[in-house]
């Protein structure tokens, strides 16, 4: 599995097919809250309401609190997350049905290591696998080869409590970084630094297909989203 290759338009193709509110498995309700289920098991805690209630943030830490272990990771997916062992890809995975954002803030207050397979999603049936969805031994596998240690130190450099990751369709930046200014990622760097963003915990907004309207010389801004309008969309002024 090759992260670094993909180019924009692949990039824009997978974001569009992965936003999608996907179970994990054929027939599971992808609105379930709690811990849903293991792997090749029914969920063991699901909803019938067509509005269910979210868990609360302090039970979600609760929740990674409880599965966390040496060999635990948070694998974030576009539809939904799970806690996996890196050790043995046939271990039970633990099915989390919040967005990736709440996922993350939870993982920090957990203090449990976060893998993001972003714009890919997630499915427990490996009959479901294709270019959009990973089973769980392709994403823990595409995790510990995939190589951000560059990637990592720039971000970590530029962190600080305030910093924001803004992923459109053209470019991603960060914001409120340590050099007080906005930084640009192109191409193969955009889903580097996405990936790296889940890894230090810094909060990332997808707004692509959106693009971000970005400077030339001598033409001006090009069409798009300003960074104010971008983290407005994100509720990250």
């Amino acid at each position: 599995m090759v992260f670094r290759r993909l180019d924009l338009s692949l990039v824009a193709a997978l974001l569009l097919a992965g936003c999608g509110s996907r179970a994990l498995d054929p027939g599971m309700d992808p609105n379930a809250t709690g811990t849903g289920g293991q792997a090749g098991g029914a969920p063991t805690t699901t909803t019938t309401t067509t509005t269910p209630t979210p868990p609360q943030d302090d039970e979600l830490v609760a929740t990674l609190k409880a599965n966390a272990g040496p060999d635990k990771l948070l694998m974030i997916g576009t539809n939904a997350g799970l806690v996996t062992s890196t050790q043995s890809a046939n271990a039970p995975a633990l099915q989390l049905f919040e967005d990736p954002e709440t996922l993350v803030e939870a993982a920090a207050m957990a203090g449990m290591p976060v893998c993001s397979v972003e714009y890919q999603a997630l499915t427990l049936d490996p009959t479901l696998a294709d270019a959009t969805t990973l089973t769980v031994s392709q994403a823990v596998d595409g995790c510990l080869k995939e190589d951000l240690g560059d990637m990592l130190a720039r971000v970590a450099a530029l962190k600080t409590p305030e910093t924001v990751v803004v992923i459109a369709a053209n470019a991603a930046i960060t914001v409120h970084s340590t050099n007080g200014g906005i930084n640009y990622f192109y191409d193969a760097d955009m889903l580097q630094l996405l990936h790296a963003a889940r890894k230090l915990y810094v909060p990332a907004c997808l707004i692509a297909p959106q693009a971000l309207a970005l400077p030339t010389y001598p033409q001006g801004q090009t069409p798009g989203l300003s960074v104010d309008e971008a983290l407005a969309t994100c509720g990250r002024m």
